[in-house]
């Protein structure tokens, strides 16, 4: 293959992509784009640079985060066995789904709990022990764990997948971002 046709070949891939990414974007806000139930090729943790993490947090022990370092969260209203996410709408828009990969790379995490469910609008949400994953808007730098306790119903996720409590470690005059969480 020349040189030149390796270029449009690739150039080609890459306008595929952005059509794909766009398609379920539109689809998502509720334009046209691919069927809800299609099934679309997930990116893989290279290009999209997903992948899980662990911080130690002063009050509630290690926590798992994304590769950015924002603390991921589970919800009560959610189900592990079989996974289920049921934030959806503004719940969604407030609490974003932490979205899977193919090959989503750990440090300090299992990898055999990790995993994806099928979220209402057919896009993929990551999973620990099957606790879909969530990032909360109100973070507001990575660490901070201002959505801790929400509603008694939102909680840090530890590294196995269940909720991270206060007192889990000894506590210090200040937890990384200043706040209870509460």
């Amino acid at each position: 293959m020349s040189l030149s046709k390796l270029h449009r070949s690739v150039i080609a891939g890459a306008f595929a992509a952005a059509m794909l990414i766009a398609a379920t974007a539109c689809n998502a806000s509720g334009g046209s784009g691919p069927p809800v139930d299609a099934v679309l090729p997930l990116p893989s943790a290279s290009q999209s640079a997903v992948g899980l993490r662990t911080v130690d947090n002063a009050q509630l022990g290690t926590l798992v985060t994304d590769n950015q370092g924002w603390v991921l969260y589970r919800f009560d209203q959610d189900k592990n066995v079989p996974p289920t996410s049921t934030c959806a709408g503004p719940c969604a828009t407030r609490w974003q789904p932490a979205a899977a990969v193919s090959d989503t790379q750990v440090q300090g995490v299992d990898q055999n709990l990790v995993g994806s469910v099928k979220r209402p609008d057919g896009s993929l949400q990551l999973t620990l022990n099957g606790w879909p994953l969530y990032r909360f808007t109100g973070d507001k730098n990575p660490g901070d764990t201002r959505g801790q306790g929400l509603d008694r119903v939102w909680f840090a996720a530890d590294i196995q997948g269940g909720k991270a409590v206060p007192g889990a470690r000894a506590k210090s005059a200040t937890t990384q971002n200043g706040s209870d969480g509460y």
